[in-house]
């Protein structure tokens, strides 16, 4: 890596232990959830946002919150946060830019009033094209996977709702970004199940994956997974179970599941601790880069990471519960690679600064390879053109002078 993650922010408020982190579309937003319900920076401005109110009732599961995804509807221009609480609920917060505040769009209870925690959720797409609908996966304690739509308008549909064997008991979902279907990824068991995203019905089993996975992030092409087996974080070959790279971590002080996630285009995996910082990890070489700090220690579970133009960011938070979480966000620059024209490159220059040219073709400057196609094209049919017009008057005449002479 060329270069180190650094502290940009530190944000306080949660009174509690805090478990998900979640960047919103573009990277205006960052929400924490936890015990003391949820938290929202403005990272534009660093300030916390207004929010629908919410009890401070850890003990309560009704406000306790377990999982955070964000959608962002081009359309419209809204950003919409999805929550899923200890009791069951989820809730919708649609954020207002004329008041600069979130209000309650939503709240779905547990079915028959029954406590079913929501232990994961995710989206397909996080930003959703105008014309498209977004849609939502989330997995309860009570082993049900449920599956809903979500328009530009607000609309919110349930598409289906199954459960699974007795034997599977979820604890991570995640939706294909290409294929819409679902990932059903067990605490305990190590079979992973892909249900179809129309129906819920079961498409695949795979098995036998890690015998303990507490916490999974999938890449954008749905072929490989990296996941905490209780130890160290090992990423693996989603179609064969194959462990591709381990990335080695201390041995746990309290089993907790530590979060785990891809960053920087899926070059880095970023993960958890229980002795006050967080990992990062090069994929390619299995090194453990660096730490980042938790200025309070202890639990440090939830991690998120986010790509900015020019900048990647990672946030990291306190899980201790009974005691105030800070949430710190770092941020490392990605450098810019000056474009050099080979007209601007001097004879007694490094040959190593002049641009690459794939996709390109030297005709004395460097134009584009498309270009220069479109060129022969356009060539081929004017000569076409002037050959038509110089011949096709000659063969008129000649055809004129024999139908005179019959």
């Amino acid at each position: 890596m060329a270069s180190e993650y650094r502290p940009l922010s530190k944000f306080t408020g949660p009174r509690d232990a805090v478990v998900s982190l979640a960047f919103s579309a573009k990277g205006r937003f960052l929400a924490a959830a936890g015990y003391s319900g949820v938290y929202v920076w403005d990272l534009s401005t660093s300030a916390s946002t207004p929010l629908p109110h919410m009890l401070f009732a850890p003990q309560n599961p009704k406000y306790v919150i377990t999982a955070a995804v964000w959608v962002y509807f081009h359309k419209n221009n809204r950003h919409i946060l999805l929550l899923g609480s200890m009791r069951g609920d989820v809730i919708l917060w649609n954020w207002t830019e004329e008041s600069q505040s979130f209000n309650l769009l939503y709240r779905v209870p547990p079915m028959n009033d029954i406590q079913d925690e929501i232990l994961s959720m995710d989206v397909h797409e996080q930003e959703i094209a105008s014309g498209r609908i977004g849609r939502v996966v989330v997995a309860t304690a009570n082993r049900c996977i449920n599956v809903w739509t979500l328009s530009s308008s607000g609309e919110f549909s349930k598409v289906f709702s199954t459960i699974l064997d007795d034997n599977l008991k979820p604890k991570t979902v995640r939706m294909c970004k290409k294929t819409r279907d679902i990932f059903v990824f067990p605490l305990y068991g190590g079979e992973i199940l892909r249900l179809d995203y129309k129906s819920g019905a079961v498409k695949s089993r795979k098995s036998p994956g890690p015998g303990r996975m507490g916490s999974v992030s999938l890449n954008y092409t749905a072929d490989k997974f990296v996941a905490y087996t209780g130890k160290n974080f090992q990423l693996y070959r989603l179609s064969n179970l194959e462990i591709l790279k381990t990335f080695i971590a201390e041995a746990p002080l309290v089993f907790f599941p530590k979060q785990v996630a891809f960053g920087e285009s899926e070059t880095i995996v970023v993960g958890g601790t229980d002795r006050g910082f967080a990992l990062v990890y090069d994929v390619e070489s299995e090194e453990m880069v660096q730490k980042l700090s938790y200025p309070r220690g202890n639990l440090v579970q939830p991690v998120a990471t986010f790509t900015l133009p020019g900048r990647h960011l990672i946030a990291i938070a306190g899980s201790t519960q009974e005691q105030p979480s800070d949430v710190v966000l770092f941020e490392k620059t990605i450098p810019e690679v000056p474009l050099v024209l080979h007209s601007e490159v001097m004879q007694d220059e490094p040959t190593a600064r002049t641009v690459p040219t794939a996709g390109f073709v030297h005709v004395g400057f460097y134009i584009p390879k498309k270009a220069l196609n479109w060129f022969w094209i356009v060539a081929l049919l004017l000569s076409i053109s002037f050959a038509s017009y110089c011949t096709i008057p000659q063969y008129i005449q000649q055809v004129c002078t024999r139908l005179a002479n019959l």
